[in-house]
């Protein structure tokens, strides 16, 4: 015996009265009878993880039932399986219905992490929201945190019908430890996104005092290599040269920053970057953050992302700023970016962008082992990435080819 036709979510009829809407919401589902003439009931499953439901409620006949003590933001996972009259027969689950419905318009998305992508060293989770107040990220079903949000995202215009919908976390991954994770994105407390991915790490959670380069041959195409280099800020590897031919990064030039709590964490004096990155870092109570790149228009970015690490210097936490960049739209050689909040500029940096000759490489793949980093005796894979536009770890320990 089996369930016929799909399970469908009635919607949400209202918070309980006398209750908070932090608290608990009401929910009433509904599904399609089974047409099986033996049929005696139905079981209603749910849970907060997919297929893997915790609780259930035998509702009788019943094709219609409404929770009253579901926890409003949170999501959940429902199935319905029916039973025979003797209660010694029973189908296998009905469809999957999720609360909230994860989005399928195109008016949201998180571009990284993807789904069963591989992660390395400090990255961003990011994408865009239209119209949100706020941007919640959890992981592993850990706490959940607000990221900045508000970035001027100017390909979000035709969908949204603004600019500043974009959102950025800057995250080391290192932290999660190596293995599969999963992340969960919410939008004024709704999900609209849940991926599972891999992290890879080194071993630890910040390497210190390493320093490498190397030659990846064939790509992104025969005949043609490029040189990466170990950039300890991203603890991770920056492309450096399409044309094996690697530079040193430029002297230093001193700047007159302003005499107040702020940090531009990336980039820094001297580096070099490529890719799909961010611009990071983190200020003490300010209203607006914004950056100015070769001299161009000032750009608002992300703000009031949960730092806890500035808490001891701030004392609070929402100072985080971050802003998703793809250093190939600004072509390859020397670049400036000056950060200012509340009209104030406080860092004021030069740094060299590589690119391999696309703004956005389609297509390629490719997996290299890097010999003796982060020591002799140790191996490392890289592999292409195209939602970052560079190459993340996969494996610290690879086998030498």
């Amino acid at each position: 015996m089996k369930i016929l036709g799909s399970m469908a979510l009635v919607g949400v009829l209202g918070y309980l009265p006398g209750v908070s809407a932090a608290q608990a919401v009401q929910l009433t589902l509904a599904w399609d009878p089974s047409t099986s003439p033996s049929v005696g009931g139905y079981v209603l499953y749910y849970g907060h993880a997919s297929r893997n439901y915790t609780d259930s409620i035998d509702v009788g006949d019943r094709i219609q039932y409404t929770l009253t003590d579901l926890e409003a933001g949170t999501a959940y996972y429902f199935a319905i399986a029916a039973y025979d009259t003797t209660r010694t027969i029973r189908s296998d689950f009905s469809n999957e219905v999720h609360y909230p419905a994860l989005a399928t318009s195109p008016n949201v998305s998180l571009e990284s992490p993807t789904q069963g992508s591989f992660e390395s060293g400090i990255g961003l989770i990011r994408g865009w929201v239209c119209q949100a107040n706020t941007v919640e990220v959890r992981i592993d079903n850990g706490a959940r945190w607000e990221v900045g949000y508000g970035t001027a995202r100017d390909d979000t215009v035709e969908a949204c019908g603004d600019s500043d919908n974009g959102f950025g976390y800057t995250i080391n991954w290192n932290r999660l430890g190596d293995g599969p994770h999963t992340l969960r994105a919410f939008a004024d407390g709704v999900e609209f996104a849940n991926v599972d991915f891999t992290v890879t790490t080194l071993g630890v959670e910040y390497l210190q005092g390493a320093s490498a380069e190397f030659v990846l041959p064939n790509f992104p195409s025969a005949g043609n290599d490029v040189a990466v280099r170990w950039s300890e800020p991203h603890q991770n590897f920056m492309i450096v040269d399409a044309n094996r031919n690697s530079t040193d990064p430029r002297s230093i030039r001193t700047v007159s920053l302003a005499q107040f709590p702020a940090y531009l964490e990336s980039p820094q004096q001297g580096s070099f970057e490529s890719g799909i990155g961010l611009i990071r870092g983190w200020v003490c109570q300010a209203s607006t953050v914004e950056i100015q790149i070769d001299g161009g228009a000032r750009r608002r970015v992300a703000y009031g992302t949960t730092r806890p690490d500035t808490v001891g210097v701030c004392g609070d936490a929402d100072n985080g700023f971050g802003y998703t960049f793809n250093w190939n739209r600004l072509g390859n050689g020397s670049h400036n970016v000056r950060v200012s909040a509340d009209g104030v500029e406080f860092a004021n940096v030069d740094f060299t962008v590589t690119s391999l000759g696309v703004e956005y490489l389609q297509g390629a793949s490719g997996e290299f082992v890097l010999s003796n980093f982060p020591s002799t005796g140790n191996d490392i894979a890289v592999r292409w990435s195209e939602p970052y536009q560079n190459f993340a770890i996969v494996n610290g320990q690879a086998s030498a080819r």
